[in-house]
């Protein structure tokens, strides 16, 4: 063929083209108005974290004007994607005031995802955030659950989670936000040894939670999930996911 691109490069060339003519723009006005109707409540018009019903709450709402956000699959310090903005918004953050928002459309999803990310310029101002890779399990064994108990110890967790996971290690005392008690159910981060590895992997931003990517290898992320999984008991409503549903009933009343 003389001259011009291969069929092949302009074919991929009118993909990119013809997806970005029909990708669907930011539907702002729809987000605001779902914000407003579903998250104002608590987060606060302005999505400061200072909404009306914030004081029920012994955590309080997140403040979405800093952009900082505990539970990504990101690096730490980076901004969350799309589906772990996703991930919040329908499945709630277990054990906490932020309850399930699975009533919601898809539509409706992706335009309030929009309008958060328009409340703080970290996202406009920061390059797309690209989660970090979640290695293949390994077989869960008593073997490995053993095995994650010496990482446990290796990652010196007990300094902060106590040397029986209670959230009652030397330093606990000294923090500001406590660590968690990992013998309770449920746990904020998610239910599944999976989402355990990416609370490892990936640190709670604004928490004395620190990554591990680097510093752990990938069969110790998933023994020391799965060790830690085995610690819990039946999930128990918390106070505060009790007044989550109580807010959300008054809410819908209105």
């Amino acid at each position: 063929m003389r001259g011009g691109a291969p069929p092949a490069v302009l074919a991929g060339a009118l993909f990119i083209m013809a997806a970005v003519a029909y990708a669907e723009p930011p539907d702002l006005p729809l987000g605001q108005q779902v914000y407003q109707a579903h998250c104002a409540i608590c987060h606060g018009e302005r999505g400061d974290g200072q909404g009306h019903a914030a004081h029920h709450f012994s955590t309080p709402p997140r403040d979405l004007t800093s952009g900082r956000y505990k539970f990504r699959s990101t690096g730490s310090g980076q901004l969350p994607t799309d589906a772990d903005l996703r991930r919040t918004i329908v499945m709630g953050v277990p054990g906490t005031g932020m309850v399930p928002q699975n009533q919601l459309s898809d539509a409706q999803v992706r335009a309030v995802i929009d309008f958060l990310k328009s409340l703080s310029p970290r996202f406009a101002s920061s390059p797309p955030p690209k989660p970090l890779a979640i290695p293949a399990p390994p077989p869960r064994t008593p073997e490995a659950i053993a095995r994650g108990r010496k990482v446990y110890d290796k990652g010196e967790c007990q300094e902060c989670h106590g040397k029986e996971a209670r959230g009652d290690g030397p330093s606990a005392k000294d923090l500001k936000i406590k660590p968690s008690d990992l013998t309770r159910r449920p746990l904020k981060g998610g239910p599944t040894p999976r989402d355990i590895v990416r609370s490892i992997l990936t640190g709670l931003d604004g928490t004395p939670m620190p990554s591990y990517h680097l510093i752990l290898d990938d069969d110790e992320l998933w023994d020391l999930a799965y060790y830690m999984d085995s610690l819990g008991g039946p999930p128990v409503l918390t106070e505060d996911e009790r007044a989550g549903w109580h807010v959300v009933r008054m809410h819908q009343r209105r």
